[in-house]
C-alpha cells in the first residue's frame, strides 16, 4: 500500500460529490468535548435534588464507574422529568463553552476550519447542493460554512427569533439563479434550537443559557433519544438526512463512531444498494467503524486512522489495516491535501 493508491481512492470520493457525515470525533481536533469529556462534566455538576433523583444518578454514575461510555450508562435508566432537564441544561453549558470559543476563531483565524476549505472546494463543481449530517449539537459546520462565504440552511429562518420552516424545500437564489447551498442535518438538535413554555420551536443564536422560558432542543444520550425524536424539529430532520443518506453519490465520514441507529442503518443500505465510494476517517476508529468497513462498506472504501507517527489505512485489499509512513491524512486537513 502506497500513498498514491490512498490518493486515488479519496479522490474518486470527492469527485463524486459525498454526502458528509459528522460525529464528535470532528469537533474535537477544535476543542469541542469528547463524550468522555462530558461524562466528566456532568459527574461533577450534575445535583440531584430528591432522593429518587439521587438514586437514579448514583445508577449512571456506577455504570460509568465500571468503564460504560455515557450512552450506555443512561440507557434503560428512567430518570426523573427535573433531573433530565438538569442533564440536558448541563450538556448544553459544556458543550456550549467550547462552542464560543470556536466561534471567536471564526473572525480572529477564517482559516482555522478545514470544514470550511472543503466544502468550498466541492462546490468548485457544477453542483449546487451538499448534504451534511451531524449528529453534534455544536455549530461547527455553520462556522465552516460562514468562513467560505457559503450559504447553509438548518431548517431555521435567519434572524434573532429564527421560525422552524425544516430543511427539505429550502433554497436561495443569487439573482435568477439558484445559489449554491450547504443543507446541514442536526439529528440530535443544535446550541441554538430551543422549546417555548407554549411549546413553540424557535432558534436563538446565543451563548448565554437563558434562565428560565424556554428549554434546549438537544437529543442526549439515554433513554429520551429515540423518544424525542418522534417530534419536530427532529422528526422533519431526521427525515431529510435519510433521503440523503439514501441518495448519497458518495459518503465521506469524518470521526463519526458508526455507534447511531439513525444513519448506520441508511450507510450500509446504500453502499450495499450501489457500492457508493466511502471513506472514514478519524484519530482512531471505533471497533463498529472498522467492523463496517470490514464487512458491509462494499469493495469501494477507505478508512484511514493515526498509527504512530503515520496512519493505518484500511481498503477491500486490506480489510484488516495496514500500517504507511504517512502522517496526519486521518484528519480532514490531511484529507483535503489529498483531494484539492
Amino acid at each position: 500500500m502506497d500513498i498514491e493508491t490512498v490518493t486515488k481512492i479519496a479522490q474518486q470520493c470527492f469527485s463524486n460529490v459525498p454526502t458528509v457525515v459528522l460525529g464528535s470525533g470532528a469537533s474535537m481536533p477544535h476543542g469541542l468535548p469528547s463524550m468522555g469529556d462530558l461524562s466528566e462534566y456532568l459527574q461533577e455538576k450534575v445535583a440531584p435534588t430528591t432522593p429518587d433523583e439521587a438514586d437514579k444518578w448514583l445508577l449512571v454514575k456506577t455504570a460509568l464507574a465500571s468503564g460504560d461510555h455515557l450512552e450506555a450508562a443512561l440507557e434503560g435508566v428512567n430518570l426523573p422529568v427535573e433531573l433530565l432537564r438538569k442533564i440536558v441544561a448541563l450538556t448544553w453549558m459544556c458543550v456550549n463553552e467550547k462552542d464560543a470559543d470556536l466561534y471567536r476563531k471564526l473572525y480572529a483565524d477564517p482559516a482555522a476550519y478545514p470544514l470550511g476549505t472543503l466544502l468550498s472546494a466541492i462546490f468548485e463543481s457544477s453542483n449546487k447542493l451538499i448534504d451534511v449530517i451531524t449528529t453534534n449539537y455544536d455549530r461547527l459546520v455553520e462556522y465552516a460554512c460562514n468562513s467560505a462565504g457559503l450559504l447553509y440552511h438548518t431548517g431555521f429562518g435567519p434572524g434573532y427569533l429564527q421560525k422552524w420552516e425544516s430543511n427539505a424545500r429550502t433554497g436561495y437564489r443569487v439573482g435568477t439563479r439558484e445559489a449554491r447551498l450547504c443543507r446541514i442535518w442536526k439529528v440530535h438538535g443544535s446550541l441554538d434550537w430551543f422549546q417555548t413554555a407554549d411549546d413553540r420551536i424557535v432558534g436563538l443564536p446565543i451563548f448565554t443559557l437563558p434562565d428560565a422560558g424556554v428549554s434546549p432542543l438537544i437529543v442526549t444520550p439515554g433513554l429520551n433519544k429515540y423518544e424525542k425524536t418522534s417530534e419536530d424539529p427532529f422528526r422533519t430532520t431526521i427525515n431529510g438526512a435519510d433521503a440523503a443518506l439514501k441518495n448519497a453519490s458518495a459518503f465521506l465520514c469524518v470521526g463519526f463512531g458508526f455507534r447511531d441507529k439513525h444513519i448506520q442503518p441508511k450507510i450500509i443500505e446504500r453502499c450495499k444498494e450501489k457500492n457508493v465510494p466511502t471513506v472514514a476517517l478519524a484519530r482512531t476508529l471505533t471497533d463498529e467503524a472498522k467492523s463496517f468497513l470490514k464487512y458491509k462498506a462494499g469493495n469501494n472504501f477507505l478508512g484511514v486512522e493515526k498509527s504512530g507517527m503515520g496512519s493505518r489505512i484500511y481498503t477491500a485489499e486490506h480489510p484488516d489495516g495496514v500500517d504507511i509512513n504517512a502522517a496526519d491524512i486521518w484528519s480532514l486537513d490531511g484529507f483535503n491535501k489529498l483531494v484539492i
